[in-house]
């Protein structure tokens, strides 16, 4: 069996020595100018599932640092030694419930903290000391200073290594009462509590910077990754280390959007705010604000890093981007007219077929059969379709000729065939809703929409890697299994076929992966089918109100309580991603702008150019996110949708839309 080289996505998941192999940087120092390791502010910084967060802190860390210079000269050029701290390895739900009132798991969390950040520092200078990096330093003066800082000291600890066990035989005995109180009898666990809150954290930085040389010039950088795995009262804590810190150490906070429960500080006395008590940096918006080709340079450099450090045998001047089968607008037209006519050009039928319903119509059948003609367009299948829009249009504006009509688009047709006017209606139809056209045209032929080839899939990502890291292992297990080759070497690309596998395989991943804990909320990704539905609803109508419709504007705060509260939660959890404000015409208010998860694209059929905005009413809204509406939904919108198919009304339809025999 071959490694598949993109088979871990987790940074939780890799060595110390992968996270420095697999390391890629925007541009020159763009991590380290985003989250500042070198300066005192703290810094909360959220980003969701996969967006590098992890990686990046922990690259931070002193055993990255050990890893990315030389440990003795260039360690003591940085300001500081970053400790990574994992909050979902802290286990602290075993803090909480059993009968034991809030204060005294509070104080015993804060307790079983500080022994553990002793733990934590003790052994980076144990390390630091075998690697003859701690000169000029007196180690028993020092662990009697550490002792000091106990409320009681009765025993005796020669060497760095004794103090590291002192602290893993205090957390022991915190974990043992804990796991045994009940068993024994007891209401709560009996711990002695031999250090106040804050004690270790901010005072051993603070010994270190005194006693130790090489700390005189540095600070510690506590990394806090995963704050989401602690509860609001534990979050307390690390809220009111933030806000009292010295200048000895500081912050790094690392959490998901739907993580932070609280600012407020251990008793709910004060609350922190960005700007003041610390900076708060949102990792995804950094990543989706990139210019196109920074960002698509980037994931180019995650995606060839893998490969290159995967053992396959590549070619001298690999990119990944000409070993990905790409689609074309012109492969996708190619793939539906070899099919016949009746499958390929079905809209032709179509049209004839509502041309020989129009009510009131003097329309001849040897009318329809000249409309036809003159509509059809054999030399270009594109302006043959837009000709079909066209015609559409007169219909929905009432024309009383049809007839003339059709001639006169014929002329614009050949025009455009031949000079590409720029004054021919379907230059100017085509200008914005060329990929719409390629698109309807795909599936009305049963053709996949083109979403394959590597610069469509880095914008699938939608700003977070593991999404195409995600997708590129999915793709590449898929072609392996099936042809028993290897793809990307001996001129080997990942197939059309295994990218839409793929793609299909990480939208339900991402679902899964971002599955909403609380089960009174579960139902709340519903809403993301709802407006999913719509927006492709609108899309491949007969005449589509917006070019390329991917993005939607909303007004939040019309929204009703319970309507606002699933939209903010599916914006927590990546569902949907802001994008920008707009203004709403002829007004000074502002409606924020909203995308899907680029990855949901491919569901929906939807545009991967952010171009169309659909206006969400606030009726729209409360149908498609209020919990209590949503049997309303399908009539809403099959009424709704009506004036955008034939024909052109808003009456009750003909057929059911979501049957999908519109076309």
């Amino acid at each position: 069996m071959i490694n598949n080289p993109f088979d871990i996505t987790k940074a939780v998941d890799y060595t110390d020595d992968e996270i420095y192999r697999y390391w890629v940087d925007i541009k020159e120092h763009g991590f380290y100018n985003l989250i500042k390791p070198g300066t005192l502010m703290p810094m909360i910084i959220v980003g969701s599932k996969g967006s590098g967060k992890t990686h990046i802190m922990k690259y931070f860390s002193y055993e990255l640092q050990k890893i990315t210079k030389p440990i003795d000269e260039g360690l003591k050029k940085d300001k500081f030694i970053g400790v990574y701290i994992r909050c979902s390895g802290f286990n602290a739900d075993k803090f909480s419930g059993k009968g034991v009132s809030d204060d005294i798991w509070a104080t015993l969390y804060a307790y079983y903290w500080e022994l553990w950040i002793g733990e934590r520092i003790t052994s980076i200078l144990i390390d630091l000391q075998k690697n003859n990096v701690l000169v000029d330093f007196n180690e028993d003066n020092f662990i009697i200073d550490v002792l000091k800082l106990f409320s009681k000291q009765d025993i005796k600890i020669n060497t760095l290594t004794e103090l590291s066990d002192y602290f893993l035989s205090l957390q022991k005995k915190v974990e043992y009462e804990i796991q045994n109180f009940i068993f024994q009898g007891k209401n709560a666990p009996v711990v002695e509590i031999l250090l106040p809150i804050a004690k270790l954290t901010y005072e051993y930085p603070a010994l270190l910077k005194e006693k130790v040389p090489f700390f005189k010039d540095k600070y510690i950088l506590y990394l806090i990754d995963e704050l989401e795995n602690f509860s609001e009262t534990q979050q307390q804590l690390i809220q009111t280390l933030l806000r009292e810190k010295p200048v000895a150490c500081t912050f790094r906070v690392g959490t998901r959007p739907y993580g932070i429960r609280t600012y407020k500080t251990l008793g709910g006395v004060e609350e922190n705010h960005d700007g003041s008590e610390f900076e708060k940096v949102v990792l995804d918006d950094f990543l989706r604000e990139l210019k196109e080709e920074d960002y698509e340079k980037y994931i180019t450099e995650i995606c060839e890093r893998r490969l290159h450090n995967s053992g396959l045998t590549l070619y001298k001047d690999f990119r990944i981007e000409d070993f990905i089968e790409d689609q074309t607008n012109e492969d996708t037209i190619t793939k539906v007219y070899k099919k016949k006519d009746s499958q390929s050009r079905s809209y032709m039928n179509r049209l004839r077929s509502n041309l020989n319903h129009i009510k009131n119509s003097s329309l001849s059948e040897k009318d329809i059969d000249l409309i036809i003609n003159n509509i059809t367009f054999t030399n270009d299948y594109v302006i043959e379709r837009t000709n079909v829009v066209l015609l559409y249009r007169r219909i929905k504006d009432k024309s009383k000729s049809l007839v003339q009509d059709s001639e006169d688009i014929n002329i614009s047709a050949k025009l455009y065939f031949e000079t590409k006017s720029k004054e021919t209606e379907q230059f100017k139809y085509l200008d914005k809703y060329k990929q719409d056209i390629i698109d309807v045209i795909a599936r009305e032929g049963r053709v996949d929409l083109p979403y394959y080839g590597f610069k469509k899939l880095v914008k699938l990502s939608c700003g977070t890697p593991r999404t195409i890291l995600r997708l590129l292992k999915a793709a590449f297990n898929t072609q392996y299994f099936e042809s028993g080759r290897i793809p990307f070497v001996e001129n080997r690309k990942l197939t059309v076929k295994s990218q839409k596998a793929a793609i299909e395989t990480t939208y339900n991943w991402f679902f899964e992966e971002n599955r909403i804990p609380s089960s009174s909320q579960s139902r709340a990704v519903d809403a993301v089918v709802r407006l999913g539905n719509y927006l492709q609803s609108l899309r491949f109508t007969d005449l589509p109100p917006q070019c390329s419709i991917n993005i939607f504007s909303i007004s939040k705060e019309s929204m009703s309580e319970k309507a606002r509260e699933v939209f903010e939660l599916l914006e927590r959890y990546s569902y949907f991603v802001k994008t920008d404000e707009r203004r709403v015409k002829n007004t000074n208010i502002k409606n924020s702008v909203y995308m899907l998860n680029s990855i949901l694209i491919p569901k929906w059929e939807l545009s991967l150019a952010k171009r169309g905005l659909v206006t969400l009413s606030l009726e729209d809204a409360e149908m498609i996110f209020n919990p209590e509406k949503h049997l309303d939904y399908k009539d809403y919108i099959n009424k709704k949708i009506k004036q955008y198919i034939y024909p052109f009304t808003q009456q009750e339809p003909q057929v059911d839309f979501w049957g999908l025999s519109l076309f």
